[in-house]
């Protein structure tokens, strides 16, 4: 088994799931496969679909790695449905998956089309797509024992056995109408188009774990009409066609060796045929009939003889030109931010970026203008006709100009008190009884307020009480309190919500912690997730009550998130707890609770 890890693993079930196969060793002496870490996630809170990637000869398969937290016991895996966990033979409660749900299928199953669509949009063909979950933690059984769930969903636990026969029923799910297994090249391709980061696995190494070699990528629509022949001829009638593969010269094609490799011409394609046939037969499988014989004569027949000398050739009337294999398609994920400066939405192609024939004038430069406008005097013109009036001696003319000039700076000096009086004016001061001034808009906290109603599921949520800190400690209990007390957050948002489903009246407990990094974000979401390690205190824990609410939580759901340095934890109960509602129902609500809102954080 040839594991891929090129970046960090993220969570304690990748880590545990990756140093159990790096105990097999690479090869085939245990599984010849290869798993590449490929996490895929989805939603703004970035919850996890899938985690890795599985590829045996036969096909591929999805990968999820699942913890089970705050709970022990055998798992029953249902197709449909909550998945349950509770003692040997006695009743089981719902299962509680890290990071929310008791079911990973649906996610999985939109994995798998994802990375079906990745291929296909890079020319390759995946075939049937196989779904393993993984389960790590406390889990002493699995039923059904198999883990074989049906249409390619399979279970395995965390243990040598039941991983092989996973891996086993993947192989033996992904195989089905698959007419040609994966070679070296496909994989390399593959890996390549659901963008593995940092160097992918070597030929030789898959060469090592029993993918066939091959320097070309053979997993196209195109190709696999050869193929299917091949792989249909067992139940045919014992005729063999006697194909020597050896006598035909494969000519040089042009373009680079990554386009030779990655778009065989239809003779290589009747080589490597002819290669697979004689195969076939030195090793004993079953011969082909005529029609798949003469089917596989006409595609060699296509290909051209050995090359004659060159002095018997006539030369060609025209030279020909042969094009160059366009490359492999590729899809732009992300788009250029900003559109084209001179993008007119008009006709594009050659003349999209085209200059005009006229070129428009330059706008006029916009007025530098300033706060405040100061008023224009007006300035008489001097006089046409007529002699300068001379002044009467006591400054006339002079003094006219200097009242004017009094009067415009006083009208400057009104228009600025006037505009400084509103603009304070409107955003609040200080009350008769000495209160403090309030914030601006601009600066003011903006946050849900006690009352507001958020819709999550179809379900109305009501926030009932919320209080933000900016230090863990003390309002934490267990281990996780030991943990900020060497490792403080730097601030706390918790909230109350209540709502009503079919079984009753419930209350939602919603904490949003903000660490100082990403790492021990990841380090309080693994202690909180693991039971009977404490978590952070609840505002009902604190004391903090509201009309119609319970004492505490007592036997609550649980579902964590990470989302960069912040961790959302969500506990859901019954308000009654005599209540006839069902435990997945209130599970189904922790999960949504992730979406609820909570005050800003401390520092924005």
């Amino acid at each position: 088994m040839l594991a891929l890890t090129p970046v960090p693993l993220q969570t304690a079930g990748e880590r545990a799931l990756f140093a159990e196969l790096a105990r097999w060793d690479t090869g085939g002496s245990v599984r010849a496969a290869v798993i590449a870490s490929l996490p895929l996630t989805d939603g703004p809170l970035n919850r996890r679909l899938s985690d890795a990637v599985l590829f045996v000869p036969e096909g591929i398969a999805v990968v999820r790695i699942v913890e089970v937290v705050r709970q022990s016991g055998v798992v029953t895996a249902l197709p449909e449905g909550a998945w349950t966990i509770g003692p040997e033979g006695g009743p089981g409660e719902v299962l509680q998956l890290a990071g929310g749900g008791s079911t990973p299928l649906d996610g999985l199953m939109r994995a798998g089309m994802d990375v079906a669509v990745r291929l296909r949009q890079a020319g390759l063909e995946p075939g049937r797509i196989a779904r393993l979950t993984v389960l790590v933690g406390e889990v002493t059984g699995l039923v059904p024992e198999d883990g074989d769930l049906g249409e390619g969903d399979l279970v395995a636990r965390l243990e040598p056995r039941s991983l092989l026969l996973g891996i086993a029923r993947a192989s033996r799910y992904a195989a089905v109408d698959n007419p040609r297994l994966w070679a070296t090249a496909d994989v390399r391709a593959a890996l390549e188009a659901l963008k593995l980061p940092g160097r992918g696995p070597s030929v030789e190494e898959l060469n090592g774990e029993a993918f066939p070699y091959s320097p070309y990528v053979l997993r196209r629509p195109g190709l696999l009409a050869p193929a299917n022949m091949t792989a249909n001829a067992a139940d045919a009638a014992p005729v063999v066609a006697d194909v020597p593969a050896q006598n035909f010269v494969v000519p040089e094609q042009p373009g680079s060796e990554e386009d030779r490799r990655e778009h065989p011409r239809p003779e290589q394609v009747a080589q490597a045929v002819a290669a697979s046939v004689a195969a076939a037969r030195a090793a004993g499988a079953a011969p082909v009939d005529a029609s798949t014989s003469a089917s596989v004569e006409s595609i060699l027949s296509a290909a051209p003889p050995t090359a004659a000398p060159a002095a018997s050739a006539p030369p060609p009337a025209q030279p020909v030109i042969t094009p160059v294999p366009p490359r492999r398609d590729t899809v732009q994920i992300d788009g250029p931010s900003d559109p084209p400066a001179n993008d007119s939405g008009g006709l594009g192609g050659l003349f999209a970026n085209a200059e005009p024939l006229y070129a428009a004038p330059p706008p006029p430069p916009r007025p530098e203008t300033s706060v405040f406008a100061q008023p224009v005097v007006p300035v008489q013109p001097p006089a046409v006709q007529g002699p300068e009036p001379e002044d009467d001696g006591e400054g006339h003319g002079r003094g006219r100009a200097v009242l004017l000039s009094v009067v415009a700076v006083v009208l400057v000096v009104a228009i600025g008190l006037l505009a400084w009086s509103m603009l304070h004016g409107s955003s609040g001061g200080s009350d008769g009884d000495g209160g403090t001034t309030a914030a601006p808009p601009e600066t003011a906290a903006s946050g849900p307020e006690i009352g507001t109603v958020q819709e999550a599921a179809g379900v109305a949520y009501t926030l009932e009480a919320a209080q933000v800190d900016d230090t863990c400690v003390g309002h934490s209990y267990g281990d996780t309190a030991d943990f900020f007390a060497a490792t403080d957050c730097t601030g706390v948002s918790r909230a109350l919500y209540s709502a009503r489903i079919d079984g009753g009246p419930i209350v939602v407990s919603v904490s949003r912690v903000r660490m100082a990094d990403p790492a021990a974000a990841r380090q309080l979401q693994e202690l909180t997730d693991r039971n009977g390690s404490g978590n952070i205190s609840d505002l009902l824990r604190e004391g903090v009550r509201y009309t119609g609410s319970p004492d505490e939580l007592s036997g609550a759901e649980y579902a964590s998130a990470l989302n960069g340095s912040t961790v959302t934890i969500v506990e859901s109960d019954w308000v009654d707890a005599d209540s006839t509602g069902s435990a997945a129902d209130i599970d189904l609500v922790a999960s949504n609770g992730l979406a609820l809102e909570t005050q800003p954080l401390p520092g924005g």
